[in-house]
């Protein structure tokens, strides 16, 4: 068979037309697939991600209750002699990492009261058991938590 040279121009255009398409859809496949690993990397949560109480699937929990903690508190926490006299009251918001392990780290007085009534605090809860940590997906996971402490005094 025979062509003239427009067609076979023609023929060999087409050809390899379609083996650069095939080569292209190739090299966008591969690009596409590094950008999805990229983005799987990003969302994978680190090791030290700390959630928020209220975006996990299972609250930590304070071994026993919140019964159980709150006379875990009351029996600990030993009202400052001074502030006692002077009759100060108030709330201090505490703020504290449940860790994976249950472990309470990192507390800190979000909203203090007086010096003293919220270096008590900080104490209590730094001497507390370890909790039962949350849960997201399954497993363990380290959370952040606020706890208000209200000293009245007598």
């Amino acid at each position: 068979m025979r062509m003239n040279g427009s067609v076979l121009t023609l023929l060999l255009v087409m050809l390899g037309s379609a083996g650069f398409a095939q080569s292209s859809a190739g090299a966008l496949g591969r690009a596409s697939d590094r950008a999805q690993q990229v983005f799987d990397g990003r969302t994978q949560e680190s090791a030290d991600t700390i959630h928020d109480g209220a975006a996990v699937e299972v609250q930590p929990q304070y071994p026993g209750s919140d019964t159980a903690m709150y006379r875990y508190l009351r029996n600990s926490i030993i009202y400052p002699k001074d502030e006692a006299e002077k009759k100060l009251s108030g709330k201090v918001y505490v703020q504290f990492v449940i860790g994976k392990d249950g472990k309470v780290d990192q507390v800190k007085v979000l909203r203090g009261v007086d010096p003293a009534l919220d270096a008590e605090a900080v104490r209590a809860v730094r001497a507390m058991p370890s909790w039962i940590p949350a849960r997201m997906n399954g497993k363990q996971v380290a959370t952040r938590y606020v706890l208000p402490i209200n000293f009245v005094a007598e």
